[in-house]
This record gives C-alpha cells, structure tokens and sequence, in this order.
C-alpha cells in the first residue's frame, strides 16, 4: 500500500467536475483507492463521485491517499498529479 498526502488546491473544491474528473481517473486502475480526511479521518472509496462529492473537501483540505494493488505505483502518480494541478482549474 502507498499513502501519500495532497492538498486539495483548486478554488472550488471537490465540486462536481473535479470529483467526476477524479473518480474517473482512479476507475481506471485496477487497485483499491481511498481518500481520508485527515481531520475527521473519515476514509472514502475514490472510484465514488458520490463518496467524493459528500467529503465535501474545500480547497486547502489535507487528504490521505490510500493506494493499495498491482498498478499502485502509477495509479498513485496519476492521481497526485490531478491534485498538484488542481484539476486543471484556477488554484487562486
């Protein structure tokens, strides 16, 4: 298992786009992917957009990635990616 932390950096959040852009970028590997909210330690399955869209996470939430299975290593560097990037949206 890989656990990694991102921040969630784009203005608005988990909101519609970036949860669908992320649930789909994790649907495509094979391994499990959660994320935790590292204040209420809640974790949640990220291949959900519902899941993902209920954590509610604003920008500047500090979330665990939890990446465990064969493809675990690139599945991880994707998803950080999404992240780093903000989802391809304005992080200011």
């Amino acid at each position: 298992m890989i656990t990694t932390s991102v921040t969630v950096k784009n203005l608005l959040g988990l909101h519609a786009r970036a949860a669908n852009i992320l649930a789909r970028e994790a649907s495509r590997f094979s391994s499990s992917v959660e994320i935790e909210d590292c204040v209420s330690q809640r974790k949640i399955d990220a291949k959900s957009i519902m899941q993902l869209l209920m954590m509610a996470a604003g920008q500047g939430s500090e979330l665990m990635l939890h990446v465990s299975g064969d493809d675990q290593e690139k599945a991880t560097e994707s998803l950080k990616a999404l992240f780093d990037d903000g989802f391809g949206e304005p992080c200011k």
